[in-house]
């Protein structure tokens, strides 16, 4: 059963590298379907997936980080740390009642559609670039905490989010997102690690997942960097439409 989950992490942590939206957003409804451990467990498997595969994603992009508006990057990593405090804390202190995992499939269905509608239209909306500083430190801070909550290490809404607000394309997007994503699960890791006791978790499948993570980091970075914009826009649509798919399923077994 390991190789199922070092797929899992290799096959969601390479697209999300490629798309800029994480992997857990994949993994989180990928293992709530197999139904093979609590929600919890779950949590920890993805998030500490995720964190493996950013830090990769990072360190092959780190000459593309050289190109981040610097004040803005720091702004958005320290409000993904207090939004990834705040929201695991959120979901840890949920854990003990059974419906924290219909709320968490609800809000992704409710973010994809938004997203969906935002990606079809996107030349109909308009185009802002914000610089006031508070504002660009609670859209980190949102992004970490909705990351940290639903247990996805970010997702389509943080691309859409980005493009919208800072004027960026969607590889540009991607960029700033896989920043926020690696300090958003950091913390989120930090608050689990002194808040749950992580013996009374099954971890025997972390390894696999953590090695499909970081390799399918290395593999999603190499991808992005020979696609064009209109292909990694395409590759975003048909994510949103899958992830919608699967989530909508979920959420009607869980009923």
């Amino acid at each position: 059963m390991i190789f199922l989950y070092f797929m899992i992490g290799l096959l969601a942590s390479t697209i999300g590298a490629i798309a800029g939206i994480g992997g857990g957003v994949f993994m989180k409804p990928i293992l709530d379907f197999l139904g093979h451990y609590p929600i919890g467990t779950i949590g920890v498997l993805s998030s500490t997936t995720v964190l493996g595969m950013s830090t990769v994603s990072l360190w092959t992009k780190r000459r593309d980080l050289k190109t981040m508006d610097k004040i803005q990057a720091i702004l958005l990593a320290s409000g993904s740390v207090i939004g990834g405090l705040l929201g695991k804390s959120i979901f840890t202190s949920l854990l003990a009642y059974g419906w924290v995992g219909v709320i968490q499939t609800s809000f992704l269905i409710i973010i994809f559609s938004a997203v969906f509608v935002y990606v079809q239209y996107k030349d109909k909306f308009p185009s802002y670039h914000i610089e006031n500083k508070w504002i660009i430190l609670l859209v980190g801070l949102i992004l970490g905490l909705l990351s940290a909550f639903l247990d996805i290490g970010g997702g389509p809404h943080n691309i859409a989010i980005l493009s919208l607000l800072f004027a960026l394309d969607t590889k540009k997007a991607g960029l700033y997102s896989i920043f926020i994503i690696f300090f958003s699960q950091l913390s989120s890791l930090f608050i689990t690690s002194v808040t749950v006791d992580l013996g009374s978790y099954n971890l025997t499948m972390l390894p696999g997942m953590v090695i499909g993570g970081i390799l399918g980091g290395l593999i999603g970075s190499r991808l992005a960097k020979w696609l064009s914009i209109e292909q990694v826009d395409l590759i975003f649509k048909l994510i949103i439409i899958s992830l919608l798919i699967l989530n909508l399923y979920n959420l009607i077994v869980a009923l």
